[in-house]
């Protein structure tokens, strides 16, 4: 709706993750490093968690478009709060293998062929399982630890990248056995002062126009407002955005900005 009359190309502050607007704040680069360490060097599991909204699923969107060219098969699940069976059905399905009629045994057959082939042919299989805080049976987690036993001699055939909330931290500790195979622990916070302001600089500058429309003051309040977490930053300068059509503003000042946050809240 504003769009045109701010001069944007396209939706800055859309709230479904995009690898187009991944803002590589330090701590999002850090992140996206460690995730591609596990991933190159085939260390089999990860883990990456973060409040709601602190940009988990775009780094997992970003490592996708990233690796499509490569020799790597990268799937993801967004819903991983299945029965044990399910969930391997579902990694099954993803990694384009017919599930059929089985019992488990023979679905973990069936996924470990794929897999050594896959990996005989040179590529490096990946599954990114989002939301795994969610997941409420240790049956479930189970299963990941037996996926992480699925190796040759000298590699992992699957590595796995679970995202989820803070709790998935204490969920994983508590299985000594997963918890002793991952390689990687890495806790997103939410983005500081400077961070917020680069953060929607980098969004306006990508969705087509260069000059600052957020003043300063404007962006301390949207800092405040979201508490640094990029979602919600999102949400407030949408926001805003449409407020500033609607009074025909030239830039969004700190009025604008309150009206925002008062709005959402």
């Amino acid at each position: 709706m504003y769009q045109e009359y701010w001069g944007f190309i396209k939706q800055p502050f859309g709230n479904v993750p995009n690898p187009d607007f991944f803002y590589e704040s330090s701590q999002h680069k850090e992140a996206m490093l460690r995730m591609l360490y596990v991933v190159e060097n085939r260390k089999g599991a990860a883990i990456l968690t973060g409040k709601v909204g602190c940009g988990k699923t775009t780094i997992s969107r970003s490592l996708i478009n990233r690796f499509s060219d490569d020799n790597v098969e990268i799937h993801a699940i967004s819903n991983p709060v299945l029965t044990p069976v399910d969930f391997i059905r579902a990694i099954l399905m993803k990694f384009g293998v017919d599930t059929g009629i089985g019992t488990k045994t023979i679905l973990l057959d069936r996924l470990q062929e794929k897999l050594t082939e896959n990996a005989e042919q040179g590529m490096t299989n990946v599954l990114i399982i989002d939301e795994a805080h969610a997941i409420t049976s240790e049956g479930t987690f189970e299963e990941m630890r037996m996926l992480l036993n699925m190796h040759s001699d000298n590699q992992f055939l699957i590595n796995l990248l679970i995202l989820g909330q803070p709790p998935l931290i204490k969920k994983v500790s508590a299985l000594k056995p997963l918890r002793e195979r991952i390689a990687i622990m890495y806790h997103l916070n939410p983005l500081n002062d400077m961070d917020t302001y680069n953060y929607i600089r980098f969004r306006v500058e990508n969705a087509g126009v260069v000059k600052d429309i957020f003043t300063k003051e404007a962006v301390r309040l949207i800092y405040e407002g979201s508490e640094g977490i990029p979602l919600k930053i999102n949400n407030i300068c949408d926001r805003c955005l449409l407020i500033g059509l609607m009074v025909k503003a030239n830039e969004i000042d700190e009025e604008i900005a309150n009206n925002a946050i008062e709005d959402i809240n």
